[in-house]
């Protein structure tokens, strides 16, 4: 299995640990409640170390990200962010990913996971394949890197402590290089909470210098370690979505429509998308908001009037809200808040949900935007 370069710091604290595509990772340090509440109300770190790192740079650099994104980098700031999803020749997504202008001919893509135990890289083996002929220079940096989410209300004051950088200033979606800890870092006011949040990009050779200063300055903050599990309790209340929720469908089926820009440049997947969306779509991703305390499983029938209409893609327990949600597809008809549905379990027992749109939890982005 694969550790990240936080491993024996994270290992230190006793989390119960799991293998997650072949990454040894901390699912839960304390309760999942407790590292739920302290990122809406205070601060939680997260270990975010798998994810991958692919640097495309030269001239050709913009042409080749433009090949395999569907959205436009050609409007990008350097030190602007930029989210997007890559798409098959099918048109259906086979990863949502970030884009980092770092400089006029330098991109960053960053994936949620950069490799498995089978050291499968299908975003890197995209830009390989395409970047064939191209004046451009594709390289895999995640091995060297570790990267931390500093999430919650507090968690400009923490950063504040360890850094002189302009965080006042820094825009949503903007990363900028700073130094913190004696350490050139990347700082990315991004994340996956819904809440006011810093990825922090940093060499692995100074993970542990950076990780013993981030604990002793968040302890006036209450920070928390936070796990895999609470993560996705976090991301369940915003609709953000993993690689369950988008199997086998496009951008416009799963709420991500506003990244595509067909406009642009020819792009992997582009004309099998338009026939698609000429053909119309028959269902889409919502949220569903179980009444009873049943928590669904992947898989799970989505009922109406007696008729299975849709399938549970991935569940969670919003502890924000006080319910299990889970997220599935629906046909069109149904796919509008306050719908009474079904989840029935693999045993056949059948539970009261309701559709919501997505996000659940702070519909107006203010709390990420603060």
């Amino acid at each position: 299995m694969k550790r990240s370069p936080f491993f024996c710091d994270i290992a230190a604290a006793n989390p119960v640990l799991a293998n997650v595509q072949g990454w040894e990772v901390a699912n839960q340090f304390t309760t999942v409640e407790e590292e739920h509440t302290a990122v809406r109300e205070r601060v939680g770190i997260f270990d975010w170390s798998t994810t991958g790192e692919f640097e495309v740079c030269g001239p050709d650099a913009l042409a080749l990200v433009q090949k395999v994104i569907v959205n436009d980098a050609s409007r990008m700031e350097v030190n602007q962010v930029l989210y997007t999803t890559i798409l098959n020749d099918d048109g259906d997504v086979v990863s949502d990913i970030t884009v980092y202008r770092m400089a006029e001919d330098r991109y960053m893509l960053m994936t949620a996971w950069g490799s498995n135990a089978a050291n499968a890289r299908p975003e890197y083996d995209l830009l390989v394949e395409y970047g064939a002929g191209m004046n451009a220079t594709i390289t895999d940096v995640s091995s060297g890197l570790g990267l931390l989410a500093i999430q919650g209300p507090q968690s400009k004051a923490l950063l504040r402590e360890l850094t002189d950088a302009d965080l006042d200033s820094q825009k949503y979606m903007r990363a900028v290089p700073a130094t913190a800890v004696a350490a050139r870092v990347l700082i990315s006011r991004t994340g996956y909470t819904g809440e006011l949040g810093y990825e922090v990009l940093l060499p692995a050779e100074h993970a542990h210098d950076f990780w013993v200063a981030l604990m002793a300055a968040g302890e006036k903050y209450g920070v928390a370690l936070c796990g895999m599990t609470a993560a996705f309790g976090l991301r369940m209340e915003k609709g953000y979505i993993m690689r369950f929720d988008f199997v086998g469908r496009t951008p416009y089926e799963i709420g991500l429509g506003w990244t595509v820009k067909l406009n642009k440049p020819d792009f992997i997947g582009r004309d099998a998308l338009i026939r698609r969306r000429e053909a119309g779509f028959t269902s889409r991703l919502m949220s569903l908001v179980i009444q009873d305390g049943y928590m669904p499983a992947n898989g799970d029938a989505i009922y109406c009037d007696g008729k299975q209409v849709g399938t549970v893609t991935s569940a969670a327990f919003g502890y924000t809200i006080g319910k299990a949600v889970a997220l599935g597809f629906v046909p069109n008809d149904l796919a509008q808040s306050g719908v009474e549905v079904q989840i029935r379990s693999e045993a056949g027992e059948a539970h009261p949900a309701i559709v919501e749109r997505r996000p659940l939890y702070d519909p107006d982005a203010a709390r990420i935007r603060q």
